[in-house]
């Protein structure tokens, strides 16, 4: 008998989709998008019909794993959970919970993993992350600008006359909003692409703006600046709406077009052209990528981007907007349900992108024990090398995980987890759908496998962790959404029919309403001054190369991958796509065999041609773990300026045939090739 049971997709991505497990016989044997779905509407990328296969994959960890001199060694779950329990108290009692440090992140969106934070804040609070490898400094810009990050439905944003898609290409890694930027460009709307790379989404649009890499804020102050002096702004609405206007326009007066050009490469003409675009061809709505905001410059960039909306009084209107992320679901959610945040009074905090710094460095307490879910950051974190060697010093390491990544592989004690399809759950995207998902468990877990849910409930028992919530899964899950669930006057069974749309947020801010500390739009950020930043948005010139590394390393989402996820099969070398005129420099040729070093580290590579990447700029998709070549070997582990965000971009590196292979122009298959495209 076969049964199609709706779940959802609980990978990092925008669009958290409706899919549908085809089961037989008590086996799931396909994945497909589910119709129903409001958003989604059965289709399905890649990424979510690997699910099945990392569901049944041979390798998939089935037992807790402890390290001993012999290798690795299955032990109980009782037996795991009494070591894990000894270790804490073992470090509370030296020194106090700080000198734990727990860090998890968005390998698994769903909302039933979210206990293990619960439990951590209960044991008084550790040594967790701030900030993010991916967004983290433009969520810190639009708090400033907006005190909330909010972002215009799908649905909405197709009411747009003109979009700007900057710095982002959702042709490959957010295919649901494609639909809704397709019918802008039907009722007669244009879709303009900024970005250094000319990538599938360039390729598809109606322009494309290509600008030298982290010199964004620069275009965006001289539009700023031409809208203006040629008098194309909104007065009233920032009359109304904004304050700190007057002390921009004075800030803006040495931005001239001239010097624009200069630090973007596009001609002046071209600026203007893009200007009166975005502010005559009304309403127009602006999406802002993750790539942009991923140098040190990248907060002070997008609060240049969100200026450009509040001039044009394009804020609250429908088809308008500065969209970033959309964090509307997880504010609605009941707070101490995810997170317990009141009993974390001994927190202490280290900017995430610079773990390794922290792991070295920590001391009254040191780090003396580590835990680590849903996350690999021996292949994510930049300037692994170096991290590599941070995590050996650590002397007693626990990694959750579906597969033997490179991080358990660190680990002392590995636990594995249960997949999507076991749990039942509670899905939802923080950056771009605006639906909260019902996912249903389809199967239950292979026998020697228990959820992370009742992991952290067995260990608050084993250790007596008073106050901790004990209650079962569904129960935590309906206690995590009453609050949305009220003020939608819902309940759970409503949820448990499918998707449900949060229509309040549709046009974010449209009562003019902002949850700064003025209740405005601010051009000046007091907030951001006292946080020792600009107060007004300004443009920050990117990192420069040098003369030994003088190529800037991009490296982007593949659009069959999500991180390090789908790539643990991979053996192949990395493809690195390289400008004709650097290769012709280099003597390089397409599908010769490379090296590629950076101060951090080197990685051995096959070279791919293309005139898709400008001049002075070397591209990896990031995701192969090291056994192929991590990119993350090269990276460097610098923080944006606001925000504690990953500034991967301002990564440079050097670029020369491989001396053991120089020669050798064997091309790769195309399996070995992702999205190579014709040159231009």
């Amino acid at each position: 008998m076969k049964t199609k049971i709706p779940f959802a997709c609980p990978l990092d991505c925008f669009d958290a989709c409706g899919l549908l497990a085809i089961v037989e016989n008590g086996r799931v044997t396909a994945i497909q998008g589910d119709k129903a779905h409001p958003l989604t509407r059965g289709k399905a990328c890649t990424k979510g019909k690997q699910l099945l296969e990392r569901l049944n994959h041979p390798e998939r960890l089935r037992q807790p794993l402890r390290r001993t001199d012999n290798g690795w060694k299955p032990v109980s779950w009782k037996a795991a959970i009494d070591e894990i329990a000894r270790q804490i108290e073992r470090v509370c009692r030296r020194w106090d919970s700080r000198a734990i440090l727990y860090y998890a992140d968005s390998g698994y969106g769903g909302v039933v993993k979210s206990v293990d934070h619960m439990f951590f804040n209960h044991l008084g609070g550790v040594s967790v992350p701030r900030g993010s490898l991916c967004w983290a400094a433009g969520i810190a810009a639009q708090r400033y600008d907006f005190g909330d990050v909010r972002g215009h439905a799908p649905h909405d944003i197709a009411q747009a006359r003109t979009v700007l898609i900057w710095g982002r290409n959702p042709l490959d890694t957010s295919p649901h909003l494609i639909p809704f930027l397709e019918t802008v460009r039907q009722r007669g709307g244009q879709l303009v692409v900024i970005d250094p790379l000319h990538t599938a989404t360039a390729a598809w649009g109606d322009r494309h703006i290509r600008l030298r890499p982290g010199s964004d804020g620069a275009l965006a102050l001289a539009i700023a600046r031409y809208l203006i002096t040629t008098g194309r702004i909104d007065r009233s609405y920032i009359d109304r709406h904004t304050i700190g206007f007057r002390r921009f326009r004075e800030s803006l007066r040495g931005f001239d077009l001239e010097t624009a050009s200069a630090a973007t490469g596009i001609p002046v003409d071209a600026i203007i052209s893009l200007a009166q675009a975005y502010a005559d061809d009304r309403p127009a709505s602006i999406i802002i990528g993750y790539g942009l905001q991923r140098y040190t410059n990248g907060g002070e960039t997008v609060r240049a981007i969100d200026a450009l909306a509040a001039l044009t009084g394009q804020i609250g209107i429908s088809g308008g907007g500065a969209n970033f992320a959309n964090r509307s679901i997880r504010r609605r959610m009941h707070p101490d349900a995810l997170a317990s945040e009141s009993h974390a009074v001994r927190r202490r905090t280290f900017a995430l992108p610079q773990m390794r710094s922290f792991l070295e460095a920590a001391q009254d307490p040191p780090v003396a024990m580590m835990m680590i879910a849903k996350a690999n950051p021996l292949v994510q974190m930049p300037d692994l090398n170096r991290l590599r060697r941070a995590f050996e010093g650590v002397p007693f390491k626990v990694v959750v995980d579906l597969f033997m990544t490179d991080t358990a592989r660190a680990a002392d004690l590995v636990l594995p987890a249960t997949h999507v399809l076991e749990e039942e759950d509670l899905v939802f995207s923080s950056m771009f759908s605006p639906y909260l998902n019902y996912s249903r468990r389809v199967v239950q877990p292979p026998p020697g496998i228990i959820g992370e849910y009742d992991l952290f409930q067995r260990l608050a028992r084993r250790m007596g962790l008073g106050g901790y919530p004990i209650m079962p899964p569904s129960a935590f899950l309906q206690q995590t959404a009453q609050p949305l669930l009220e003020e939608l006057d819902l309940d759970w069974d409503d949820l448990k029919k499918g998707a449900i749309r949060i229509p309040q947020d549709d046009i974010p801010w449209e009562d003019g309403d902002f949850a700064t500390p003025s209740g405005k739009f601010e051009f000046y950020s007091a907030k951001a001054e006292a946080d020792g930043h600009a107060p007004l948005p300004v443009f920050v010139p990117p990192a420069e190369p040098s003369r030994v590394y003088p190529l800037r390393l991009l490296t982007t989402h593949y659009r069959h991958a999500m991180h390090s996820q789908q790539f643990m099969d991979r053996h192949d070398r990395p493809a690195v796509y390289l400008n004709p005129q650097d290769a012709a420099q280099r003597g390089i040729t397409a599908g010769e065999r490379i090296s590629l070093e950076s101060p951090q580290g080197r990685l051995a590579a096959t070279a791919m041609v293309t005139s898709r990447v400008p001049t002075g700029v070397v591209h990896i998709y990031q995701g192969w773990w090291p056994h192929s070549g991590a990119v993350n070997t090269l990276t460097v582990d610098s923080l944006s300026t606001m925000g504690a965000n990953a500034a991967y971009f301002d990564t440079f590196c050097q670029l020369k045939p491989d001396p053991v292979s120089h020669g050798d122009t064997t091309t790769t298959s195309s399996k070995e090739r992702p999205d190579v495209r014709p040159t231009d």
